[in-house]
């Protein structure tokens, strides 16, 4: 019996040194509003540019030869 009591304090402390850790160490998630990780923002940039001026080039096209019926 007396050898458990002589451990009890060790074991005291072993726990809370690993309690004590966990508590010091960061949360693994992180809670909160975060920027959103985007890796691929100049290929939809570039993609989005491109339609644009293809559409104002059928535009302009179908403007210029009348496909819209505007010119009378």
């Amino acid at each position: 019996m007396s050898d458990k009591n002589n451990n009890e304090p060790q074991e005291r402390k072993d726990y809370m040194r690993d309690t004590t850790d966990s508590v010091n160490r960061p949360p693994e998630k992180k809670e909160g509003l975060e920027e959103p990780k985007v890796k691929e923002l100049n290929k939809v940039k570039t993609g989005l540019i491109v339609f644009m001026v293809i559409v104002l080039i059928i535009l302009a096209i179908g403007i210029g030869f009348d496909l819209f019926g505007l010119m009378d």
